[in-house]
C-alpha cells in the first residue's frame, strides 16, 4: 500500500512513488494506493487493508503528518514504513516546541521502519529509533537508451524550482547565467518549474519576462524533463537546503554535469559550490569540489521495499 497523494503533484516525491510502484508491479507484487490527498478516497482504500497483511509505505515531507496518522499505523496489520523525503525534515524537528517533540517521539513508535533520504534527516530523529532507521535513495533508475536522448547544447544551463519557492533559488540561477554571458554570450537558462503556478512563480516569471536567454517551462512530463536534462550542459541546484534530490540523480544518470550548493549531502560526482552568484559562476567555468556521496545511499527505495516484502511474506 502506497500512502501518498494520488495522483500527486509533479515533483520528486511523486516521481519516486510512481517509479517505485512500477518496479514493484513489474516484479509481480500487487500495489494499491491510499490517497492521502483525499479523505474520501482514503477511506475507500482503508476497507481493503484490514483483511490482508501489507507493506505500508507512508510518504511525507512534513513530520506533523506522521503524528496525525500514528494512531492508525499503530494498529495496521503488516509492516508500516514512514518514508521521510524532504531535507526540511531536520529543520522541522529541530524547531519544535518541547511538548510537540515529546509527542513526535511517541508517535514515531507507530512505524516499524523509518526510511530517510539522507543521514542528516536520520541524525535529527530521536536516538531510540536508530535501529528502525534506514537511509535510502528516492531515485529509482530506469534505463534510458542513449539513442533516444537529444543532443547536448553548449552553454545551456537548467535549474528546477517547485512553484518558484524562495529556497530553490531560481533567481540566483538567473544571476549566475547573467554573469556567464559576459564571456559566453550564447549562455542560456532553462527553468524547469513544477507544481503550483502561484504568486512566487508569477514573480519569477515577471523577472525573466524580458530576458530572451531564459526559458521557463511548467509541469513538464517525466520524459520531457529527462530530455531537458539531457540537452543541458549543466544542471544547477542552488537550493538553500535539500534532501537527496531525485532530479539531481536523474541529471547524473543522463550524463549531465551537476553543480549544487554545499548546504547538504550530494550524490557522488556532483560539483559543490557556495551560494554566491560569483562562486557558482566560477564553478561553472572552472569546476568545483566533487562530492563523494557521503551521507546518502546507493541502495534505493525499491531495493528496500523488495527486501521488506520478502521478509514480510516468506
Amino acid at each position: 500500500m502506497q500512502w501518498a497523494r494520488h495522483p500527486g503533484p509533479v515533483g520528486g516525491v511523486t516521481r519516486c512513488v510512481e517509479d517505485l510502484t512500477a518496479v514493484l508491479r513489474g516484479a509481480g507484487h500487487e500495489v494499491r494506493y491510499v490517497d492521502t490527498g483525499s479523505p474520501v478516497r482514503a477511506m475507500r482504500a482503508l476497507s481493503f487493508v484490514w483483511h490482508r497483511r501489507c507493506l505500508h509505505l507512508f510518504h511525507i515531507t512534513r513530520v506533523w503528518r506522521a503524528i496525525v496518522l500514528s494512531p492508525l499505523f499503530w494498529i495496521l496489520p503488516g509492516r508500516t514504513v514512514l518514508v521521510l523525503h524532504s531535507g526540511a525534515v531536520r529543520q522541522q524537528v529541530e524547531v519544535q516546541k518541547p511538548w510537540r517533540a515529546r509527542v513526535l517521539r511517541l508517535s514515531l513508535w507507530a512505524y516499524d521502519r523509518i526510511w530517510v533520504v539522507s543521514a542528516d534527516i536520520g541524525d535529527a530523529l530521536p536516538d531510540h529509533l536508530n535501529e528502525r532507521v534506514r537511509i535510502v535513495s528516492p531515485f529509482v533508475p530506469s534505463p534510458v537508451p542513449a539513442a533516444s536522448l537529444p543532443a547536448r547544447e553548449r552553454h545551456l544551463l537548467a535549474v528546477a524550482t517547485n512553484s518558484g519557492l524562495p529556497h530553490y533559488n531560481a533567481q540566483l540561477a538567473v544571476d549566475v547565467v547573467r554573469l556567464l554571458r559576459r564571456d559566453w554570450p550564447d549562455a542560456r537558462l532553462w527553468i524547469l518549474a513544477y507544481d503550483h503556478d502561484g504568486p512566487d512563480l508569477a514573480r519569477l516569471r515577471e523577472t525573466v519576462a524580458d530576458l530572451d536567454w531564459v526559458e521557463l517551462s511548467l509541469n513538464l512530463g517525466a520524459a520531457e524533463v529527462t530530455a531537458a536534462l539531457a540537452r543541458s550542459e549543466v544542471f544547477l541546484r542552488p537550493t538553500a537546503w535539500d534532501g537527496d534530490s531525485v532530479i539531481v540523480r536523474e541529471a547524473l544518470a543522463v550524463g549531465t554535469r551537476v553543480i549544487a550548493s554545499d548546504v547538504s549531502s550530494r550524490p557522488a560526482g556532483v560539483e559543490l559550490s557556495g551560494l554566491g552568484d560569483q562562486e557558482l559562476a566560477a564553478t561553472v567555468v572552472r569546476s568545483g569540489r566533487v562530492s563523494d556521496g557521503a551521507g546518502l545511499a546507493t541502495r534505493t527505495v525499491a531495493d528496500e521495499a523488495c527486501a521488506s516484502l520478502v521478509e514480510l511474506f516468506d
